[in-house]
């Protein structure tokens, strides 16, 4: 159920959010005519999700225009709305634009039933032929702007039998799509946009922004009013259609958004001097540091080491199967049991995280998966770090050990493995040392994110840290990415950024095609055993190494602002980025 949300404040005027949002709002960039003061107490401050010195565009809100741009760190909250939402925490689906969705028996038709009074901000109808228009536009536009390849690879026609109904008919069957594709909503995520304004546009140019004409144009209860390289400003509209219709109770109770772009650096400063309310995650030391500076800051769970959510990734240790050594599965199970994984949930992580043996979340519904199978598996056997081990399975598979202590191929020739991690991933020196101490020549090799990033998904890389998302309520989710459909021949980039393995394996390929054209659930006995078979094969393979559970140290300010989601009251997954965000901003109430 949905919280009781809003109740409206008219704005006030006189008072400008102090601080870091002082002058803000007069600089050289496009400011809206007419913006009224709005104070501090009423105004919500976010640093979105990306780092950045400055608004990465001021002059270009086309939701598909990238990734890290509008589209996660303020778009999704203010101006738009997503056709459903889902709250990961207990998967359950929550209608929006939509009231419905159905797949037919054989998967290939989704028939969506739109919801009657939406309007968008400039009063025009919402309806389905919006909806057409935007797939057909991705389509077409495949594969340079953002989702449209996956769209043109799934989505055949499009269809409108009356203006609240979407016929949808699939290039193959898609068990999963509608849920994946129109209610997840995390990075990418389908945006429907308002045809009467994009039509006739080249949509890959369209900047969507002119503020005299109330550009962008969505759904949401707020309006873009100024745009600087210093700020993103939003305001709360005098109507929305949700609450013309009848679906929620009152406006919300926010009457400014700003987006204000921080460094990494700076973030535990600026939540403890409240000039934030809410952002990217911080570290769990700086977050202990700053809770008593800023009495007021708040996380997913009351109390620590472990105070952030699931997110529906894992950290792992990557090999790269495709280049030797690590096409050799002996040397990547030899490398686990050097692995001490509860060195490094303490040591890089301080006791905030969870040891993972299997790519897969603790997510409600993915723990009815894996508390099927995880005896079957033997996870907890590779949990134990053991040097005997070490040396019984590299021995057994033709390595030798030099005078110097460290492993060598059988002729004697040096091993070493090259370790990639990105500048201030706190689980490399820490797995680097552990390494070595197994007798394995590691060298530690630290690089630029974005820099590592683009050499592990061109193959240039041995094995490297770095998190697998995926699996939110089907194990399906993150054990496809080692489908060898995503191995691209060496020099090529591969084709799915979360599949950098490059691992083949024509067995596994079978089990996770039959998974795929399946309906997955954990009662399904035929779908559980194709599960645990897949499961099997990836636990004795070890494409990549699960370490432990990403879980954020999230930070929200209640100093001005309450209701945030957390582990007593989670009504959605607390995470900025992801489009079910909107629903805080909905629910959060004035302290003042």
């Amino acid at each position: 159920m949905l919280h009781t949300f809003f109740g409206r404040t008219q704005v006030r005027r006189g008072l400008i959010v102090p601080g870091l949002m002082a002058g803000l709002l007069v600089s050289s960039a496009v400011v809206a005519q007419d913006i009224p003061d709005v104070p501090r107490n009423r105004t919500l401050i976010s640093q979105g999700w990306d780092f950045y010195n400055q608004v990465p565009s001021t002059d270009n809100y086309n939701p598909y225009a990238g990734v890290l741009l509008h589209g996660r760190n303020n778009l999704h909250y203010t101006v738009y709305e997503s056709l459903f939402y889902t709250n990961h925490n207990t998967n359950e689906r929550i209608p929006w634009l939509a009231e419905s969705m159905e797949i037919n028996d054989d998967f290939t038709v989704v028939t969506i039933k739109l919801r009657d009074g939406v309007t968008w901000s400039d009063g025009e109808t919402f309806d389905a032929e919006d909806v057409i228009y935007t797939l057909e536009m991705l389509k077409s536009e495949s594969p340079g702007m953002l989702f449209s390849s996956a769209i043109d690879e799934w989505v055949e026609t499009a269809e409108a039998p009356d203006p609240l109904t979407v016929v949808l008919t699939l290039k193959k069957p898609g068990p999963r799509w509608p849920q994946d594709f129109l209610a997840t909503g995390q990075a990418s995520r389908l945006v429907i946009v308002p045809e009467h304004i994009w039509a006739g546009t080249d949509a890959s140019e369209f900047p969507n922004f002119d503020l005299e004409k109330g550009w962008p144009v969505g759904t949401g209860p707020y309006k873009l009013v100024a745009s600087t390289p210093s700020a993103a400003t939003f305001d709360l509209r005098d109507s929305w259609w949700a609450v013309d219709s009848g679906m929620v109770d009152e406006m919300p109770k926010v009457e400014r958004i700003v987006y204000v772009p921080g460094t990494q650096e700076a973030m535990p400063q600026l939540f403890a001097s409240n000039q934030i309310d809410m952002g990217r995650s911080i570290q769990p030391g700086a977050y202990d540091a700053i809770r008593f500076q800023n009495p007021a800051l708040v996380s997913w769970n009351k109390e620590g080491p472990v105070w952030g959510a699931p997110d529906g990734c894992t950290y792992a240790l990557r090999f790269n199967s495709q280049v030797p050594p690590f096409d050799n599965a002996a040397l990547r199970r030899a490398i686990n049991f050097a692995i001490d994984r509860d060195q490094i949930v303490n040591l890089a992580y301080e006791g905030s995280v969870l040891k993972a043996m299997m790519p897969l979340s603790s997510y409600e519904g993915m723990l009815d998966y894996v508390e099927k199978m995880s005896a079957d598996l033997g996870l907890d056997a590779l949990d134990n770090p053991d040097p005997a081990k070490v040396a019984e399975i590299m021995e057994g598979a033709g390595f030798v050990k030099g005078d110097n202590g460290l492993w060598a191929n059988g002729d004697g020739s040096q091993l070493q493995l090259e370790l990639a991690v990105a500048q201030g991933d706190p689980i490399g020196p820490v797995l680097s040392q552990q390494l070595k101490n197994a007798g394995f020549d590691a060298l530690f090799k630290v690089q630029q994110l974005t820099a590592k990033n683009e050499a592990v998904q061109a193959g240039n890389f041995q094995m490297d840290v770095g998190p697998h998302c995926g699996a939110l309520y089907d194990p399906w989710q993150t054990l496809q990415h080692f489908h060898s459909k995503y191995s691209s021949p060496e020099g090529e980039a591969v084709k799915n950024n979360r599949a950098v393995t490059r691992y083949e394996n024509s067995e596994l390929d079978a089990l996770l095609d039959q998974m795929e054209a399946m309906q997955p659930s954990p009662d399904d006995p035929e779908y559980m055993d194709l599960v645990r078979q897949a499961s099997e094969i990836f636990v004795e393979e070890l494409p990549e190494i699960s370490l432990a559970e990403e879980l954020h140290t999230l930070v929200f300010n209640s100093t001005y602002w309450t209701g945030y989601p957390n582990a007593e009251d989670p009504y959605i997954a607390p995470y900025l980025p992801w489009a079910g965000f909107q629903l805080v901003i909905l629910n959060l109430e004035p302290t003042q």
